[in-house]
Formats: structure tokens, sequence, C-alpha cells
């Protein structure tokens, strides 16, 4: 039986994002003015493109702009129905942390980026985290494990360790932090990027909702002996 894994974790940023660089397009822009009645686009850069996106969907009624938005983003995972109540929904709520879906939060959270652009006094402030964090491994089986892709399992696993036992993360999620099967670090994490540093550390970049990851807002340095969800014999 391999011995458990010792990593040391070092926090090195810490920002918060109302919107996810590239989660809207000049190709997105185009799409939702077309729906707009807004045909004559030609020579416009992103920019522009985006100025006049957020200045028609601010002639909407909130809902409404909120509706197209959704059509665009989440058509294919929710029913007009559902796109009608959830539309509503995003006036008060902050559907990246509340959707039941959790593998949908990070669509609803782009959607809510454009609607508070719109209409900044009316839906909640968007607020994703992005994390940069160095971590080196302390023996061969930490060694083995960051010479892989990390895992998402691991990867929540190694943030939780560095927050604090009331942080959302380990109070709703702590048997999965600390059990063998953790499916929901899929939606937690949204975007990660890492690159080996040298030797036996790397450094990982992670986006993803500030309701579980802000819990490390405060956090310099800490040891982990996290490991990724156990693969289950066929």
């Amino acid at each position: 039986m391999p011995s458990s894994p010792t990593f040391r974790l070092e926090v090195l940023g810490f920002s918060v994002l109302e919107e996810i660089e590239g989660s809207w397009t000049e190709h997105d822009f185009k799409k939702l003015l077309s729906g707009l009645q807004f045909d004559d686009l030609a020579g416009l850069d992103e920019a522009e493109l985006r100025e006049m996106c957020v200045l028609a969907l601010s002639d909407l009624k909130p809902a409404a702009a909120a509706a197209l938005l959704l059509q665009q983003r989440l058509s294919d995972a929710l029913t007009s129905g559902q796109i009608q109540n959830t539309s509503q929904e995003m006036l008060d709520e902050k559907l990246w942390e509340e959707y039941a879906d959790m593998p949908l939060h990070e669509r609803f959270f782009h959607v809510g980026s454009l609607l508070y652009q719109a209409f900044p006094k009316i839906v909640p402030i968007p607020d994703a985290v992005k994390i940069r964090v160095q971590i080196t491994a302390e023996g061969s089986e930490g060694v083995r494990l960051l010479s892989a892709p990390l895992h998402e399992s691991l990867l929540v696993r190694l943030l939780a360790d560095g927050m604090p036992d009331s942080a959302p993360l380990n109070r709703l999620f702590g048997d999965a932090v600390g059990g063998k099967s953790f499916p929901e670090a899929e939606s937690i994490v949204w975007i990660v990027k890492s690159s080996p540093i040298e030797g036996s550390s790397l450094e990982f970049e992670v986006t993803g909702s500030g309701y579980w990851l802000d819990g490390l807002r405060e956090t310099k340095s800490y040891a982990s002996s996290a490991r990724p969800d156990a693969v289950r014999p066929r």
C-alpha cells in the first residue's frame, strides 16, 4: 500500500473576477445582436460589439435580458419554462452558487457577468475567484501524484485543506473531502491550469465560484495529505 502523500502549498495570488476572460467572444456578441435585430455589424471589433450588446440588453427589461442570455448559453440544458423561471431568479440570486444542478454553475456565471454589465444596480455582483498556488511534494507518493494531470478531486481536497472548518467547502462537503469519492469536485473548479516548476513542484491556477473558494482568501501556506478519488476495481 503506498504511503500517504505529503504536500506543501503556498498561495501565490488570490483575485476576484466579475467576468472570466474569453467567456464571451465576438461570435457570441454578434449572435446576441442578431437576435435583437441588429444586422449591420461589419467592421466592428470585439470591444465595440460588447458595448453595443450591453447597451441593447440594458434597453430590455432585466428579466427579458436574462432570458435572452440564458437562451444562448443554456438552451441545451434548460427547458423554455426553466429559462423563464431562472431569468426571474437571476435578478436576486447567484445561480452560479445556488442552482441545484452544479455542472451548470459556470455557465450561469457567464450569464450573470454580462447581465451585471447591463444592470449593475439591479442584479447580483458576479464574484468568481482565481487562485494561484505552488505545490511541492514531499515524498515519492506525492511526486507520483504530481507527475500525472491533477484530478479535480485531488485539487479540491488540496484547496479545502487550506480553509477553515467553517468554510462552505468543508462544512457542506466534509464527507467528500475526507472520503474516497467527490463527484462534485468537477463543478467546484471551473478552469484549471498547471505548469511544472522544477523537481517536485508545480504551479496551478484555479478559477471557480467565490462561494467555494473564498475560504483561501487569508491563507498563505499550509500542508496537505490529500488524495484523489479512489479507483474502484473493475
